[in-house]
This record gives structure tokens, C-alpha cells and sequence, in this order.
């Protein structure tokens, strides 16, 4: 199946629709049993293709998922044309809400570990991050059991 969604946002027709936008349409229509009007079916290449009004679509909202995806993604391309610093050597989901990055300097061998919460403010942590890996009062003490870093910081709070 194929969905054929207009790039246009629904309020404004001047206004070009956002990926996040795109991609609520796109989990709501692929979730469930969707109702579709036979003049709104069509067919390409052998594929049924549905015309989307989303207008009539109830976009489903952001996931934990999205939030890492965007971590991730800020860290490994940054949008400019320097690499990365601090590197992204890693990370794991820890929970409903947070995620270890496992990241280092390029000068540097030593990894540090940054527990963040997906769901705080994102953007403020990306822009901070290379200067709150350096403030040695965040690490935690005592034995941090993980085997990947040699210190870790809780910016979970942050």
C-alpha cells in the first residue's frame, strides 16, 4: 500500500507540513483499521495508492523514540560542516525516559557517560553538552559499574 500525503500543512496552505507532522500521519494511518473512500483509492505500479486527506486524520503524537532519535541525530550530524564534538561512541536506552551517551573528545581517549531524560529540553542539553561533560562537580561518585566509560554524569535533572 501506498499513502500519497499532501506536503501542505492543514492550517495553512502557503506553509509546507513538517516531518513530524508527516510521520504523526503516517503512524495514525498504519495503526488500526482505516475507513477510506473508494474515489479516494487509486492504483501505481500494481500498489493500492490512498490519497490522504489529513484533514480527516487524527496524527499520532511524538514517541520516547523520537526524542533519542533526536539526540542521536543532532550528535552525529550536527548540521555543520565541522565534525562532532563531543563524539558519539554509543548509547543505550535505559528506560521509559532516559538514555546513556557514551561519548569523547577527538584529543581524548577517555569516554564519559551522560544519563539524559528523553523527554526534558533537548535542544538546551545538545547547545550544553560539551561543557557539562567537562564539569567534574556532575560526575557521580563512587563505582559506577559500567564497564564503557571511565566517569559518569547524571544530567538526567538538567
Amino acid at each position: 500500500m501506498v499513502w500519497e500525503i499532501p506536503l501542505r500543512a492543514i492550517d495553512d496552505p502557503e506553509e509546507l507540513a513538517g516531518a513530524n507532522d508527516v510521520l504523526g500521519l503516517v503512524r495514525a494511518l498504519s495503526t488500526g483499521t482505516q475507513i477510506v473512500s473508494s474515489s479516494r483509492v487509486d492504483s501505481v505500479m500494481g500498489m493500492t495508492l490512498v490519497h490522504v486527506d489529513p484533514a480527516q486524520v487524527a496524527p499520532a503524537g511524538l514517541e520516547e523514540r523520537d526524542n533519542a532519535f533526536t539526540i542521536l541525530r543532532t550528535l552525529t550530524y550536527p548540521w555543520t560542516e565541522e565534525q562532532p564534538d563531543p563524539r558519539l561512541r554509543g548509547f543505550l536506552l535505559q528506560g521509559p525516559d532516559r538514555m546513556r551517551l557514551y561519548i569523547d573528545h577527538e584529543e581524548d581517549t577517555d569516554v564519559v557517560a551522560a544519563d539524559v531524560r528523553l523527554s526534558g529540553a533537548l535542544t538546551a542539553l545538545l547547545a550544553a553538552l560539551p561543557s557539562l561533560i567537562e564539569e567534574v562537580e556532575r560526575t557521580v561518585p563512587g563505582d559506577i559499574g559500567d564497564p564503557h566509560c571511565s566517569r559518569l554524569i547524571n544530567l538526567v535533572d538538567w
